[in-house]
């Protein structure tokens, strides 16, 4: 039977197969032994024996995955890494957790269960883990006897996954050195949320061809996706949104800082130089039985930089000076991370720099494909897409600038794209601007209800903003197709250039820093009437 060409296009998974009894004992000796390298190649060598599709593979279980995961981010094996065991864990768990969702994929590897938060499944809002989503024999169902799988995993330690993205993009912004394993991090975990969809979408698209309910068992399966997990087993409600948008869009700031919360103990500690010096040296020593030489297997600092025990000193006020890499007087404490952010308008630095943004408008379109697939267990998408227009309209100019435009940022599908530069402009534009009764954007909607028209405040800013969003348009447009320079469009992008620049003569800021960063925003507003120009006359398709 031929295949479809979405069939054909699907990742080739490999049927899974459970690991025996036998190598789960050896791999959790390994674990326990504190041997994570030598636990996560065996694992590694596991799955990758018999590479001819379609060749079945022998499966890490939920909580191998599960401790893997934790690797990449727990300070014992990231910032505070002690030995070269630990340094060396989180790159193979990397390997290990996407060769297994590349090979297997994340519906039948069980990521689900394995990456289930389980900070509230004691108390009387949480969730035990079902079993019907598991599929765990007793064989597997027996945890890892190691702090880093059980209290101090990311699962537990975490509220949910929310949580977690709130902190790490508070990372980008205020602590560059925690940001870059929860950057790590959160890459996979789109990766894993992105491709459990899109599997989901597969099931559910043959299951609706061979079924009469279809409506019914298509929002059933996308219902079990990853991502629609982590949406509704956090609060309900629509403070449950907007909390979710937060997190998105945490900026480092006090209000970001206070929700969102460092994960793990004492996360931003910094090891001791003289540990670090002296752990460098015991690394250097031979293993030499007959010479009793042990090199740093006898360590006696080995227990877990979680330990309360172990962190129970008052830190020295060496940790209290400015980090290297942050802005301003920014220090190692969260208290003191909740001085204003000062960036220069050029960067992008004041959301973490540019895979923070991409992160993060990931994480946006993801959320667009639950609201728009299953909008009565999330939320219509219309009313997500005001949520996303409040909380982009207040970004800084080079933040706005880059999130809304097809170049810099390219994870938004245009429509949705198109959809957001919509509402953001509805939002912005003087109140003289006619309303339409068409739905979707064409090229004499935005020539006679957005291109004339300037902000609806005197503000550089704001002027200069929806400059952007009219050329994020006019490109889109053009790129599908649907727009061609007229006489009528140049002459409605000139009078909007000119009608923006005249409504934000009118705003003054006296102090002489005021009007150094007022200088700065007209620049950018000025630029992006060259660049309008630019389009019309040069770029695009003339008639």
């Amino acid at each position: 039977m031929a295949m479809t060409d979405q069939e054909a296009s699907s990742p080739l998974y490999r049927p899974p197969r459970p690991l025996p009894f036998e190598l789960i004992q050896h791999v959790g000796i390994f674990f326990e032994e504190k041997l994570y390298t030598q636990a996560l190649n065996l694992l590694l060598n596991i799955l990758t024996t018999g590479t001819v599709f379609p060749t079945p593979v022998f499966v890490p279980t939920p909580q191998h995955l599960a401790v893997a995961a934790t690797f990449l981010v727990h300070p014992s094996t990231t910032t505070r890494a002690k030995s070269a065991e630990e340094e060396a864990a989180p790159i193979a768990s990397l390997r290990l957790l996407r060769l297994t969702n590349t090979l297997v994929g994340p519906v039948a590897a069980n990521l689900g269960a394995a990456f289930a938060f389980t900070h509230f499944e004691a108390s009387r809002h949480g969730r035990r883990r079902r079993a019907e989503d598991e599929h765990l024999s007793d064989d597997d169902s027996k945890l890892v006897n190691l702090d880093l799988a059980q209290s101090a995993s990311v699962w537990s330690r975490a509220e949910d996954f929310w949580h977690v993205v709130g902190w790490a993009f508070n990372c980008s912004v205020l602590h560059r050195e925690r940001w870059e394993p929860w950057q790590t991090w959160l890459e996979f975990m789109c990766e894993v949320l992105e491709d459990d969809w899109n599997e989901r979408l597969r099931m559910s698209e043959r299951q609706h061809t061979s079924s009469e309910s279809a409506d019914e068992d298509v929002s059933g399966i996308l219902k079990t996706s990853l991502v629609c997990r982590y949406i509704t087993e956090t609060a309900a409600g629509y403070g449950r949104n907007r909390r979710i948008l937060r997190a998105i869009f945490a900026d480092g700031g006090s209000t970001s800082v206070n929700e969102f919360r460092e994960v793990f103990h004492r996360e931003l500690k910094k090891p001791k130089q003289e540990d670090k010096n002296k752990n460098t040296k015991k690394r250097e020593v031979q293993v030499n039985i007959d010479e009793e030489e042990f090199g740093d297997y006898l360590n006696d600092d080995e227990e877990s930089s979680d330990d309360p025990d172990s962190t129970t000193k008052r830190p020295t006020r060496q940790t209290k000076r400015p980090r290297r890499g942050t802005r301003g007087a920014k220090t190692n404490d969260a208290s003191d991370a909740q001085s204003p952010v000062t960036c220069a308008l050029s960067d992008v630095s004041s959301y973490g720099g540019f895979q923070s943004l991409a992160l993060r408008q990931r994480l946006l379109n993801l959320l667009s494909n639950v609201s728009q697939a299953l909008p009565e267990t999330f939320i219509s998408l219309e009313e997500l897409y005001h949520l996303f227009a409040e909380n982009v309209r207040h970004l800084p100019l080079p933040v706005f600038q880059s999130f809304i435009s097809p170049t810099a940022l390219p994870y938004f599908h245009p429509s949705a794209r198109t959809t957001l530069c919509e509402f953001l402009l509805f939002r912005m534009r003087e109140h003289a601007a006619p309303d339409t009764d068409e739905e979707y954007l064409n090229q004499t909607k935005l020539e006679q209800c957005f291109l004339p028209y300037a902000a609806s405040s005197t503000s550089a800013i704001d002027n200069a903003k929806m400059s952007f969003i009219l050329e994020t348009l006019l490109m889109l447009l053009a790129n599908s197709d649907m727009l061609t320079v007229t006489p009528e469009l140049k002459e409605a992008v000139e009078e909007g250039i000119e009608a923006r620049a005249h409504k934000a003569q009118t705003e003054s800021k006296r102090s002489q820093n005021s009007r150094k960063a007022e200088d700065a925003e007209w620049s950018w507003l000025l630029e992006s009437g060259e660049r309008l120009r630019f389009l019309v006359d040069e770029i695009l398709p003339q008639a």
